[in-house]
C-alpha cells in the first residue's frame, strides 16, 4: 500500500524509497550528481576521499538528493578522518546544491533558498569540533577560489555560532543537544551530531528530530562505542535491521582501525604502537580502535562473541542423514517469521561435563506466509535431514503447531515446550552455557554471511536483551519498531533438546571372577 509520494517517489510499506519512473528522477540522473559532487570534495579539500570514506560521503549525497529522511549512522576509530569526511561533504553541499536546483528542480528544488545545516554535539565544547571542521574548510584558500569562480561567485561571512554563504543563503549553525538546552525552532535540510553516543535520546527524539519535518532533512550521527546503550547504538541497531530488507539501502558505515590502516599506512603504525601500550583487550583500545560495544551485563551475546563461534570455513549443510539432528521451531506472532533452525551434534564425543558440541546446519525462514503453507513447505524443508527431535514452544499458537506436525510427521518426537518463566530460562541458561563453553557454532562462510538469513540471525542475536527476573534468566528482543527475536527462540528451542543428555555415570565394581580367594 502506497503511504506517501515525494516529488513523484513512492514510499511502500514494505519497501524502501523507491525511485518514480522519471528520466530527471532517475538513479542514473542521482549517480551522475554524486560523482560530478565528489569530484567538487575532492577539489575543495584538496585530495581525493579514501576508499573507507567514499561509502559514507556517497550515502549522505543520495540521502539529501532523493530527500529520503534517512538517519546515517557512522561508527568509526579515532582520529580515522570521520570530522573530515563529512566537513568536506557538507562544505560541498553548502555551495553547489543551491546552484544545482534549478537544474534538477524536481530533486534540489528544495535548496533554492540554500542549505541549512545544524552541528550538534552534547556539549559546546564538542560542538566546536565539528563545526570548526565545517567552517575551516569553507574558508580555507582552495574553497575561496572555488567561490570566486563567476558562475558560483559566492561569499562567506561568519558571526557568532553561525556562518552564512551571503549570495545563495547556505548557512551552517552550532548548537548543543545538552538536556538543559533550549533549541526548538530551528529549520534545517541536514543535522549534523557528533560524539552521539553521549547524546541525550529525550533531547534527539523531542527537539532535534522535529527540525527536519518541514524540509523531508537527513540526519547524520557519528561517534564510538561506549559501555551503554543510547541513541547512537539503537540507530545503529534499526539501521543494521532495516539494511536486511529486501532494496534497502545501507545507512550505517564502520571503519575499525585495521580498516583505516590498509588506505592509511601511518595510521596503522601508530595503532599498532597503542596496542603495544594499552592492550589490544584493554577497554581503551576495544572501545576507540575496535568499535566494540561493552554491553557484557544486559546484553545476550556480543559481535566478538558472534565472531568467535562462526566458522568461517562453514557453509550452510542443505541435507544430512549421517547422524540424527534436532530441530527448533518457533513460531510465528503477528508481524515474526516463523524460524526453523536445525542443529548437528556430535553425539559420539561428549567432553568431560557431559555436553556434546552442536552446529547449525542451516535455517528455514517463512515470513509472509498463511499457516496452511507453512506446514507444508516445513515437512518438506525438513525431509532433507535425519531429525530426531523438534522443540516448538507450547505457548501462543506453538501447542496448535505441534499437533499439526505430529500428524504429518508421525515418526518424529515432536516436544511442546513450557512457556512459563522457568521453563524459558532453563532453555537460555542452556545456550548460554554451550556458546560459554565453545560447544555451540554456525555457518560464517563469505557465502554465507552474504544472504539476508544469516544477517537477520546476526543482527537479532546481537539485538537480543538479557533480564534477570530473581533466579531467571530471560531473554527478549528490544522494545523497538522492527527488532524480533525468532532465530534467539528459534536456537535455544533446538538445542534445548540435548539439555537433559549426559555421560553415564561410571561405577567401579569388584569382579568375583578375578577376586583373589579369602
Amino acid at each position: 500500500m502506497t503511504l506517501t509520494a515525494v516529488d513523484g517517489a513512492r514510499i511502500d510499506e514494505d519497501e524502501e524509497f523507491q525511485l518514480p519512473v522519471n528520466p530527471e528522477v532517475s538513479q542514473e540522473t542521482v549517480d551522475r550528481i554524486i560523482s560530478k559532487m565528489l569530484l567538487v570534495i575532492d577539489e575543495l579539500s584538496g585530495h581525493p576521499l579514501r576508499d573507507y570514506q567514499v561509502p559514507l560521503a556517497r550515502r549522505i549525497l543520495e540521502s539529501l538528493i532523493l530527500g529520503d529522511t534517512a538517519k546515517i549512522t557512522a561508527c568509526w576509530a579515532r582520529q580515522s578522518g570521520k570530522s573530515e569526511t563529512l566537513a568536506n561533504t557538507l562544505a560541498a553541499v553548502l555551495i553547489m546544491f543551491p546552484r544545482l536546483a534549478p537544474l534538477f528542480p524536481n530533486l534540489l528544488g528544495r535548496f533554492r533558498e540554500g542549505v541549512w545545516l545544524g552541528a550538534f554535539a552534547p556539549v559546546d565544547d564538542m560542538a566546536d569540533n565539528i563545526y570548526g571542521r565545517i567552517v575551516a574548510r569553507l574558508t580555507s584558500e582552495r574553497a575561496l577560489e572555488l567561490m570566486a569562480d563567476p558562475e558560483i561567485d559566492e561569499k562567506v561571512v561568519g558571526k557568532g555560532k553561525e556562518l552564512r554563504l551571503v549570495k545563495c543563503g547556505s548557512l551552517v549553525r552550532k548548537q548543543t543537544c545538552h538536556p538543559r538546552a533550549q533549541i526548538e525552532g530551528r529549520t534545517y535540510h541536514v543535522v549534523l551530531i557528533d560524539e552521539a553516543q553521549v547524546a541525550d535520546e529525550k533531547v534527539v527524539n523531542k527537539s532535534i528530530s522535529p527540525m527536519l519535518a518541514s524540509t523531508r532533512g537527513s540526519m547524520i550521527l557519528t561517534g564510538t562505542p561506549t559501555y551503554t546503550k543510547g541513541i547512537f547504538y539503537k540507530i545503529i541497531q534499526q539501521n543494521k535491521r532495516r539494511a536486511t530488507n529486501r532494496g534497502a539501502r545501507l545507512n550505517h558505515y564502520e571503519a575499525t582501525w585495521k580498516d583505516v590502516a590498509k588506505a592509511h599506512p601511518d595510521y596503522g603504525v601508530y595503532i599498532r604502537g597503542e596496542m603495544l601500550t594499552m592492550g589490544e583487550d584493554s577497554d581503551e583500545f576495544r572501545l576507540s580502535y575496535r568499535l566494540q560495544w561493552l554491553l557484557d551485563r544486559g546484553m545476550f551475546t556480543t559481535s566478538e562473541r558472534m565472531d568467535e563461534l562462526g566458522d568461517r570455513s562453514m557453509q550452510t549443510v542443505p541435507a544430512w542423514h549421517r547422524t540424527p539432528v534436532i530441530v527448533g521451531i518457533d513460531p510465528a506472532r503477528k508481524q515474526d517469521s516463523t524460524i526453523v533452525t536445525v542443529v548437528w551434534v556430535n553425539w559420539d564425543y561428549p567432553d568431560e561435563f557431559g555436553q556434546y558440541e552442536h552446529r547449525v546446519l542451516s535455517w528455514l525462514d517463512l515470513s509472509g506466509l498463511g499457516w496452511e503453507e507453512q506446514y507444508y513447505r516445513i515437512v518438506d524443508w525438513l525431509a532433507s535431514y535425519n531429525v530426531l527431535a523438534i522443540g516448538i514452544d507450547a505457548g501462543g499458537i506453538g501447542d496448535v503447531v505441534a499437533s499439526r506436525l505430529r500428524v504429518l510427521m508421525p515418526g518424529i518426537d515432536i516436544i511442546d515446550l513450557p512457556s512459563d518463566r522457568g521453563a524459558q530460562s532453563k532453555r537460555w541458561k542452556h545456550l548460554m552455557e554451550l556458546m560459554r563453553t565453545h560447544n555451540l557454532s554456525w555457518p560464517a562462510h563469505s557465502k554465507v554471511r552474504r544472504t539476508k538469513v544469516f544477517q537477520r540471525f546476526r543482527t537479532q542475536m546481537e539485538d537480543a536483551e538479557l533480564d534477570f527476573q530473581g533466579p531467571n534468566v530471560i531473554v527478549h528482543a528490544p522494545e523497538e519498531a522492527g527488532a524480533h527475536d525468532d532465530y534467539v527462540d528459534s536456537l535455544a528451542n533446538a538445542v534445548y533438546m540435548t539439555a537433559d543428555l549426559s555421560m553415564p555415570e561410571v561405577q567401579e565394581e569388584s569382579n568375583f571372577f578375578y577376586s583373589r580367594a579369602a
